[in-house]
């Protein structure tokens, strides 16, 4: 038995405020058929292509968010949420509309995605599902001291160390091997952070224009500035497991392999995979059988569902 792609049953809306530009955001994910894998439409714009392919390819510099453009120019910003979202609850095919330049920040975290997702059902394909599996670490350097690596495992496991100088988030390390359950109790809840002297600059510089502490965590010299403070020991770690995985999920299948990362962030993350898939001889393309366990996703999306809280 192959495990089989999907897509969802029910389309759903979600909106919210751009983190970066400040715009209030209404997306509306629908089905897709099979083989098209992740794709976002932008219906602010008409009289130019206004179809995104969410693949590695179609990254493009940006920061602090992932933007992917389509060869008219045409881009979408801050999809790492939503990807992360889609390739814990094992959705391949979606489309996803859009009428801003980016996604919606929601709380900060993938959670409200979540919810929806689950709420809207998963419909199987009879084409089974590929991923890659690593044959051999690659590596990269980034800046002021950054790297990343990916290695051989037999599922998917991320291992991330994280370095601020505020003691409010300060060093923190998360060994994680992902699963469903998991991913929605520990992953899912973690909301994006930054420190309170950085806000002006990214203001200043175009950025953050929708950030606040609805939807981000703020840290200032040591204390959280969010009331009720963290939802969890070492969310700010486990937030960046959440982009990670978003950001791997731009390869357009999913990972057997391990990640592990210094000062990671979206460049470095997106940077390394395209690494890897220039070496063809670091990866096979395998298709999943009933043994090989799916490194991520639903397999049977009802039964895990029901017995995960909403």
């Amino acid at each position: 038995m192959k495990y089989l792609q999907t897509t969802i049953i029910q389309p759903f809306c979600l909106s919210g405020i751009g983190v970066h530009s400040g715009q209030f955001i209404t997306t509306r994910v629908e089905p897709s058929g099979v083989n098209t894998g992740i794709c976002f439409w932008r219906e602010d714009i008409s009289v130019q292509d206004n179809k995104i392919q969410a693949t590695i390819d179609n990254t493009v510099n940006a920061q602090l968010c992932t933007r992917i453009e389509n060869q008219a120019g045409i881009g979408i910003n801050t999809i790492e949420h939503f990807m992360s979202a889609l390739f814990a609850m094992g959705i391949d095919n979606a489309n996803i509309f859009v009428d801003g330049p980016e996604m919606p920040i929601l709380d900060g975290s993938a959670d409200p995605i979540i919810k929806a997702l689950l709420n809207a059902g998963q419909k199987q394909y009879s084409h089974g599902v590929k991923y890659l599996h690593i044959l051999k670490s690659v590596s990269i350097d980034g800046e002021d001291g950054s790297w990343a690596q990916i290695e051989p495992a037999s599922d998917l496991q991320i291992s991330l160390h994280i370095d601020f100088p505020d003691d409010g988030i300060g060093q923190q390390q998360v060994d994680y091997s992902f699963t469903p359950t998991s991913y929605i109790e520990q992953i899912a809840p973690a909301r994006t952070f930054c420190m309170m002297r950085d806000v002006v600059n990214m203001q200043r510089a175009g950025l953050a224009q929708g950030g606040s502490l609805e939807n981000a965590i703020v840290v200032d010299n040591g204390k959280i500035l969010n009331d009720g403070g963290l939802r969890m020991e070492n969310e700010c770690v486990n937030h960046k497991v959440l982009d990670c995985l978003g950001d791997l999920f731009l390869s357009g299948m999913l990972v057997s392999g391990k990640i592990k990362a210094f000062k990671p962030g979206h460049a470095l993350t997106v940077s390394l995979m395209k690494m890897l898939l220039a070496d063809k001889s670091s990866y096979e393309i395998r298709t999943y059988t009933e043994d090989t366990p799916r490194a991520g996703g639903y397999v049977q999306f009802p039964k895990v569902a029901a017995a995960v809280s909403a």
